[in-house]
């Protein structure tokens, strides 16, 4: 039975693929892996299945310094973008197959548009995916408190973005003072969703204790930026029962984290500009507030001191009347009092009038003077025979005297 040696076999293999692929293809596929040395890239790409994301293609491949000199010229520093793990690119290859390293692509040329396409059109299947589902507009319905004082920031504790939110916050001209609590997150790479999303979980656990979430990252190419258009980040927010502010890269910039949240600003800054504007506008309205409070108090202050200086008035006046009219009565009541009593008076003493006639016809001195006597015995007068004993000391009370006498018979 024939056999080879794996060179022959490796040099059959190298000599189909120069007869077939004479010249540069463009494939595309996806960096898994991108390292540079001495000018040089080296790349891990692979092909994954659509429905299940398995690998079912891989491949190495190189840029050599030349014409990495080339792309960087005609691509710029889009460049640095394109040549990172996991992103999508269309690649313009020659293909070798050496007996002794076996199969390389060697890459001459990147179509950007490619990678950027890519990317807008993942953008948009995520927005559409959200429309469906009705998360686009659940956050920015939450209400957001009038002062934004605790608050939870997913970013990067190193990050310049942070860092100059920070220094805007603390900075602020008003005295205005801000309790941040960092759940620290990658801010860019592989990694930005998985901790976002536990970022976010983190703060639903714990969301009494804030007045609002969020989400900054300093500015980046278009392709740090597109970590931020991401189905799970864009639903952890929507579904958080927490407003949310997001503030991601430049002014220009727009990501699916902007688009669900309750708020969405442009930078980092301009997220603290926010919190700052939001406190000045509520001390503001409660200044105005203050001003039309006194104001109003001030106008019913002087209409009730008006008033109480015309209610006074009348019961000053209302007070003579009663007095007046009182005095009458009390000199009405006492004449009336007064000719009563008189009448009273007159009518008693004819009544003591009659009662000293009475008397005056009764008393023992009257009697006496009319030739008449009286007996007594012991102070007490004797009035009925009963009275009169034998051998009793009695007194015989006469108009000019009294005569001690002694009851010899009865």
């Amino acid at each position: 039975m024939e056999s080879y040696t794996l060179f022959q076999l490796n040099e059959y293999i190298r000599r189909v693929i120069a007869l077939n692929f004479r010249e540069p293809l463009w494939i595309e596929a996806e960096i898994v892996q991108c390292r540079e040395s001495k000018g040089n890239f080296y790349l891990e790409l692979v092909e994954k299945d659509d429905t299940s994301d398995k690998v079912i293609a891989q491949a190495t491949a190189a840029i050599w310094y030349k014409n990495y000199q080339f792309i960087k010229r005609k691509l710029g520093e889009v460049i640095y973008d394109l040549l990172k793990d996991g992103t999508a690119v269309r690649i313009k290859c020659r293909i070798d197959f050496n007996e002794r390293y076996g199969f390389k692509l060697f890459i001459e040329d990147i179509d950007p548009n490619y990678t950027f396409g890519k990317v807008e059109l993942n953008r948009q299947k995520i927005i559409s995916e959200l429309n469906d589902q009705g998360l686009v507009d659940v956050n920015s319905s939450l209400s957001i408190p009038n002062i934004i004082q605790n608050i939870a920031v997913i970013s990067s504790s190193n990050a310049a973005g942070y860092k100059d939110f920070i220094k805007q916050l603390e900075g602020n001209s008003y005295g205005y003072k801000y309790n941040v609590t960092l759940y620290d997150s990658a801010v860019q790479g592989q990694k930005v969703e998985t901790d976002t999303c536990n970022a976010i979980n983190e703060i639903i656990a714990q969301k009494e204790h804030f007045d609002a979430a969020i989400i900054i990252r300093g500015g980046g190419s278009k392709l740090d930026l597109a970590a931020y258009d991401n189905y799970n980040i864009a639903k952890a927010i929507a579904t958080s029962g927490i407003p949310f502010i997001v503030g991601i890269g430049h002014d220009i910039d727009n990501t699916v984290a902007d688009l669900v949240s309750a708020v969405s600003v442009k930078t980092p800054t301009a997220v603290a500009d926010y919190l700052i504007e939001k406190s000045l506008h509520f001390e503001s309205k409660v200044e105005h507030l203050k001003t039309v409070i006194f104001q109003r108090l001030h106008v019913l202050i002087a209409k009730n001191l008006s008033d109480l200086g015309r209610i006074n008035e009348q019961i000053i006046l209302m007070s003579s009347n009663m007095i007046d009219i009182n005095k009458a009565i009390l000199q009405s009541l006492e004449q009336r009092l007064s000719q009563s009593i008189e009448k009273k008076l007159i009518h008693e003493q004819s009544n003591l009038d009659k009662y000293r006639i009475r008397i005056d016809g009764i008393n023992p001195e009257r009697i006496l003077e009319q030739g008449y006597l009286y007996a007594s015995k012991n102070g007490e007068i004797l009035s009925n025979k009963e009275h009169f004993k034998i051998d009793d000391e009695v007194t015989l009370h006469l108009k000019d005297g009294r005569v001690e006498s002694k009851i010899i018979k009865l």
